[in-house]
């Protein structure tokens, strides 16, 4: 491999390496370097900072989008949770919203259902005010809003960043002459992408998140009290249960007794002792 190639090879190296994708010095040095003694005499073919900094600079000046992550819980009591449960089916329906997982328990004085709500961001607002007439009582609500503005620009500036350094390289792959440049340019290559599919991933969750807003919503019912007495014997039930328990307690008293026996001994032993003094 000639010096220069392995030179700007190196440089390309660190650049993918470096953690911090977005705009590391390594990648503006990788930009700049010169290629004018293994690249093709056509200037079509270049690739220069400065076209990198002015698709930086368009992006800068573009109308940045602000980017709101909502999400929202919403605690209801509710008359009859079978009622509601059918009502909000179709309001959900209405709103073009979907339950993305439910839960449901059985208590002894109360019952309820869990659900998370995934509904369209321009839907939102309506549908969570809608839900609060169907409830008997609100017992607590909250809405979050994260600006997740930054990490789009962020992500998305990698990307752009990434995409370069690819492009470098596929450059620089063909004006490769050995195997040895074809394979490091390759896997270099095969890790840029990689980083570009995780960033890519991450964008579209963010994405997603922005776009549909999530609605945790607990609605319970309060089952109404009833009185259950205990249940009592009967007559015959509470004799055998009475002569049943005096047996009881006739044994208890028996072992009770024999339990005293070195005791007994004890004063058995002092009132002998003290019938022979007498005596004598």
């Amino acid at each position: 491999m000639n010096k220069p190639l392995f030179l700007l090879l190196s440089i390309l190296f660190f650049s993918a390496c470096d953690p911090n994708n977005g705009s590391s010095y390594a990648e503006d040095i990788a930009l700049e370097a010169p290629m004018e003694e293994f690249a093709p005499r056509n200037e079509s073919m270049k690739v220069s900072a400065d076209a990198g900094r002015s698709m930086v600079a368009s992006f800068a000046d573009d109308q940045i989008d602000i980017k709101i992550i909502t999400s929202a819980s919403l605690n209801l009591e509710v008359q009859n949770l079978e009622k509601f449960e059918a009502e909000l089916k179709t309001l959900l329906s209405q709103f073009k919203a979907s339950i993305n997982n439910q839960s449901r328990n059985d208590y002894d004085r109360r019952m309820e259902s869990n659900f998370t709500i995934r509904v369209p961001s321009s839907n939102f607002d309506q549908l969570f005010e809608a839900l609060k007439p169907l409830a008997k009582k609100i017992e607590n609500q909250s809405i979050n809003l994260q600006d997740v503005t930054e990490q789009f620009i962020d992500v998305e500036s990698r990307i752009k960043n990434r995409k370069a350094l690819e492009e470098r390289y596929r450059e620089l792959l063909k004006q490769a002459k050995n195997v040895n440049d074809i394979l490091n340019i390759e896997r270099q290559l095969n890790q840029i992408r990689s980083e570009i599919e995780s960033q890519e991933g991450r964008l579209k969750y963010l994405n997603d998140q922005v776009d549909m807003s999530t609605i945790q919503l607990n609605a319970f019912e309060i089952k109404p009290f009833v009185y259950e007495p205990e249940p009592t014997d009967g007559f015959g039930q509470q004799i055998l249960k009475s002569l049943s328990d005096g047996w009881s307690r006739l044994i208890h008293l028996v072992i009770w007794v024999i339990s005293l026996w070195p005791f007994a001994l004890v004063i058995g032993f002092i009132v002998f002792l003290f019938k022979r003094r007498r005596k004598a």
